[in-house]
């Protein structure tokens, strides 16, 4: 070929120099040449194979986390009410399998608004703590987070990554399961979705309450059931604008003249499929359930037109836990497609409203999107972590104690 110089081997026999310089080239991949503060540095090709087969950083602290969980040899977590008995079971069966542990797990079923104010007073006293790792409402746990009652976990987007599918497969962000600001502290497993469920034969869709405040109207006497806890009522600083905190109140204690009772949300579900109130708040997936469960109940499922909250619920590790590597574990896996695949069969129809995708998980993203339904959560924003985040502090956690005053009519 014109213009590609020739060397002699031997006899007549011409090789192309650029040929011969490929081969020497193959003969010398086995080894490479690196510098390092301007000295070259000879790694052979087994040493190259040895590094690609190092694990990674989120690797090696996941077997760390696992080896020293063995050490602990127990759990004590709580768990979601809906979860109890079965379900209880499973998870805990699948969460040591994972990850090929054999410790004592001990769950308790337990309401955050309950466990909560225990953790704190344990916090404050400086006790022992009951649970290694609880569930628990955004608010519940910024409270607990502003008391210095969790435990932040270093790492925890390099973990996340490693336990969780969706986050090692970049499909979901570190951030979006532990968001601002809990980041580090709170791990979201579920998300809830409010909504207002009625009778149709007690109450027609025309005199529903349009907006919270309309729940004051003496047409509603005796007619509705909400549950204790604030978790209806305390988003309300990030939807109103100026927000008044003593009107609130007093739209809340309106509210409590007309309420027949105060209770968790399933059993006032159960007065309104009765017909012994007309309205009840309550999740979304838990009215589907009873309706999917018999389609002839006279329960519908409306939402208000100023709001309705999203309740995210997460897990945190306890400060002071007595087992805060097995905690780690069972926080992060409770956000875990494979979690959620094992809660999500609770006769409750818990669902991940923000994060998942289950037949469930669209089937209430269709009731909302249907009803137009103005959905706000404290996870949602800014605006809204600065209102959570606010809950932490001392005048946050007075008008919280306010709102669950108000509930009950004080």
């Amino acid at each position: 070929m014109a213009g590609l110089r020739k060397i002699r081997m031997s006899g007549n026999d011409m090789v192309p120099w650029h040929v011969l310089a490929v081969s020497w080239l193959f003969l010398l991949l086995p080894t490479l040449f690196v510098t390092d503060s301007g000295a070259p540095r000879l790694f052979s090709g087994a040493a190259l194979a040895a590094a690609a087969e190092t694990p990674s950083k989120g690797k090696q602290l996941l077997d760390d986390l696992v080896r020293r969980a063995r050490q602990e040899g127990a759990l004590n977590a709580t768990v979601y009410i809906p979860f109890r008995g079965k379900i209880e079971a499973q998870l805990v069966e699948a969460f040591q399998k994972r990850f090929g542990l054999q410790i004592k797990v001990t769950t308790a079923a337990g309401a955050s608004a309950q466990e909560y104010p225990k953790a704190i007073a344990e916090t404050k006293a400086g006790a022992p703590s009951a649970y290694d790792t609880l569930w628990g409402t955004a608010t519940d746990n910024m409270v607990l987070v502003g008391a210095g009652g969790t435990q932040r976990v270093e790492n925890w987007e390099a973990l996340l990554a490693e336990i969780n599918p969706m986050v090692g497969s970049g499909k979901i962000r570190p951030e979006q399961i532990s968001p601002r600001p809990l980041q580090g502290h709170g791990f979201l497993g579920w998300s809830r979705p409010k909504a207002l469920v009625y009778n149709r034969s007690v109450i027609s869709k025309d005199d529903l309450p349009k907006t919270h405040s309309d729940l004051g109207h003496p047409k509603y006497k005796g007619k509705l059931t909400q549950p204790a806890w604030p978790d209806s009522w305390d988003i309300a600083p990030a939807v109103f604008e100026p927000f008044d905190k003593e009107k609130w109140l007093q739209i809340i204690r309106k509210t409590a003249e007309n309420t027949y009772s105060v209770e968790f949300e399933i059993p006032g579900t159960q007065r309104v499929v009765l017909g012994e109130v007309g309205l009840a708040f309550d999740n979304a997936g838990h009215a589907l359930s009873l309706l999917h469960k018999d389609p002839q109940l006279p329960i519908v499922i409306a939402y208000f037109q100023d709001y309705n909250p999203i309740i995210d619920f997460l897990y945190v590790v306890r400060k002071g836990a007595r087992h805060p590597a097995a905690a780690t574990l069972f926080a992060m896996w409770t956000t875990t497609p494979e979690a959620a695949t094992i809660w999500q069969t609770a006769d409750d129809f818990v669902t991940q409203l923000r994060l998942g995708d289950s037949a469930l998980d669209r089937k209430v993203r269709e009731t909302i999107t249907r009803n137009s339904a103005p959905m706000i959560g404290f996870l949602d924003n800014e605006k809204t972590a600065k209102v959570l985040e606010w809950y932490s502090t001392e005048e946050g956690t007075k008008f919280r104690r306010a709102i669950a005053d108000a509930i009950r009519g004080k």
